[in-house]
């Protein structure tokens, strides 16, 4: 689900971004998304520590990916549902 959420963040013009921090959010956003894509994601040893000074660096300029959230959320209902009625 993290490494989905960075996928997200990484491509999706999230519009809770745009308008909290304008495209220079938004694009400090996905380049720092895109950077934790790169070295690895959530298969390196240490991901959790790079997942979490992303949070605080979006935390410090206000920035929320609301959007890459909802979309997350969204697909996650879906695969869920999908998955209860294969099990019917």
């Amino acid at each position: 689900m993290v490494q989905t959420l960075f996928a997200l963040m990484a491509t999706l013009d999230d519009t809770n971004l745009l308008h909290r921090g304008g495209p220079e959010g938004l694009d400090f956003v996905q380049a720092e998304a895109r950077r934790f894509l790169d070295r690895g994601g959530v298969f390196r040893s240490d991901w959790r520590t790079g997942a979490v000074a992303a949070h605080h660096a979006c935390v410090a300029r206000r920035l929320s990916p609301g959007g890459s959230a909802d979309m997350l959320a969204a697909a996650w209902f879906v695969h869920s549902l999908r998955h209860r009625s294969e099990r019917s």
